[in-house]
């Protein structure tokens, strides 16, 4: 005998069976502890339906993890009596909350629409939250230990998806740990600061706290040649940085165009064969790939006549998928491309169960039971995200997929931006736009205007390109494909 754990409507069941019983006894089981009745039963275990001649051997249900079993009650049953409705214009201010899905909005408390926009962007990284989860300050903790401590707080407020979050303290702390964003102007009031800065310095602190470098950090091999002297031997060195940037000329017009340009520069340094100085062209090739990418539009520069960081208007477009292949080092490339065409082919295979998701959901959201069928769907995306992961592992046996801090392909897949509206950094207005992880397709995305939450599709994502004063993207966060 052997128990196995099934979880039905939020409550979890033990059921005792035999490693030799049949899937409609497994089924008779499942009836006798949720009333629901084996045709109506979806049982999510891998490999799709369970049929009634199966043994429960063969279903090689993990051990420890509850089975997800979707399906409605038998209607003859008693139900729990109706709860009286209660309307909105009947509730007092506090007892007012958010019902539905909506993530959490930030409170701008004064020019702070750059700290704002970043945090959300922070939020959608999942390693992040779950090293904070865990983290707690040791004795004697300094200002990075009392950040992070902070921001651990301010993410489990945004999780609860109940109302929208006052930021004070962790802005107080920030402010204090770095000064430059304590700036006033001549009339007292908190100028506005750089969200790129922001974004950078928070995330400087985390590596110290919660060691996430690995997460975002990219690997160069540099190659150093003296225009001068071109049979010179040509100099190799590495470097590391946390983010890709794209420079934009008035030739810029893709994001690739912009980054292949920011791997090659000139250079002036002193050559001993010359005994002077001389031009050097350097040249860069990526060596490391890190899970989560964050690309910078290098939009902002000093404008010495008006003593302020002006912008770059000019239109860019950023693709949805990005694939780096062709910046990388030929001594990781081919493993690079091809794991990257093992993930397409995985990806293949489940198209067709993604479909059925998809139509199946949008036949459901049409329907008067819309709200009873959103915990069968959440349910149905983890089992397809959970078969996803597993035929991955079948695939690439040699990569742990749950714990790698290096994307192991060259394809990534956009997850949040931050934009600028505006022509000057320091003034101006940020916001964050967020993909919703449980969209297949990435059409629905979250866009943050401080506390203001709003669902926008995906072809207003792609208006952040740029080529005017309104918003324009500054950063790109991706994450690799399949992690």
């Amino acid at each position: 005998m052997v128990t196995i754990s099934i979880k039905n409507a939020g409550k979890v069941y033990d059921i005792e069976v035999e490693l030799s019983d049949s899937g409609k006894l497994f089924k008779d089981k499942i009836q006798a502890v949720t009333n629901i009745p084996p045709e109506r039963q979806k049982i999510l275990v891998k490999g799709g339906k369970v049929a009634d001649d199966v043994t429960i051997e063969s279903l090689n249900i993990p051990e420890g993890k509850p089975v997800m079993v979707l399906g409605t009650p038998d209607k003859g049953l008693p139900s729990k009596p109706v709860e009286k409705q209660v309307f909105l214009e009947d509730l007092n201010e506090s007892s007012l909350y958010k019902v539905d899905n909506e993530p959490s909005g930030l409170v701008n408390l004064g020019n702070t629409c750059y700290l704002n926009s970043s945090l959300q962007v922070m939020f959608s990284i999942s390693d992040l939250k779950e090293r904070l989860d865990t983290f707690a300050a040791s004795s004697g903790a300094n200002s990075a230990s009392t950040l992070t401590v902070a921001l651990k707080s301010l993410f489990g407020q945004m999780k609860k998806k109940q109302q929208n979050v006052n930021p004070t303290i962790f802005l107080t702390l920030l402010r204090s740990s770095f000064p430059q964003f304590a700036e006033r102007s001549d009339h007292g009031f908190y100028k506005q600061q750089d969200a790129e800065e922001a974004y950078s310095q928070i995330l400087s602190t985390l590596n110290s706290t919660l060691k996430v470098e690995d997460l975002f950090r990219i690997s160069f091999k540099v190659k150093s040649k003296c225009l001068a002297l071109p049979d010179e031997v040509q100099t190799t060195s590495y470097e590391d940085s946390s983010k890709l940037s794209c420079h934009i000329t008035i030739s810029t017009n893709f994001l690739r165009d912009g980054i292949l340009s920011g791997l090659k520069e000139k250079i002036e340094k002193f050559n001993d064969t010359l005994q002077s100085n001389a031009e050097y062209e350097l040249s860069r090739t990526i060596t490391r790939l890190p899970k989560y990418l964050t690309v910078q539009f290098v939009r902002f520069y000093w404008k010495r006549d008006t003593q302020k960081k002006s912008k770059i208007l000019r239109k860019v477009q950023f693709p949805f998928e990005l694939d780096l292949s062709e910046m990388l080092d030929e001594d990781i490339k081919q493993e690079k491309v091809k794991v990257r065409d093992e993930i397409r082919r995985v990806e293949k295979d489940n198209l067709e169960l993604i479909r059925d998701f998809k139509k199946a959901k949008t036949v459901a959201s049409n329907s008067s039971a819309a709200l009873v069928n959103n915990e069968e769907e959440e349910l149905k995306l983890l089992s397809i995200k959970s078969k996803f992961q597993d035929d991955l592992k079948a695939a690439l046996p040699d990569l742990n997929l749950e714990t790698t801090t290096e994307n192991p392909s060259s394809v990534y897949q956009l997850q949040a931006i931050i934009s600028h509206k505006g022509a000057s950094a320091d003034s101006g207005h940020y916001q964050a736009f967020v993909k919703d992880p449980t969209d297949f397709d990435g059409d629905k995305w979250w866009k943050y205007n401080d506390d203001k939450v709003s669902v926008i599709e995906k072809e207003k994502i792609e208006q952040l390109a740029g080529g005017g004063e309104s918003d324009n993207a500054l950063i790109l966060l991706y994450k690799g494909i399949g992690l």
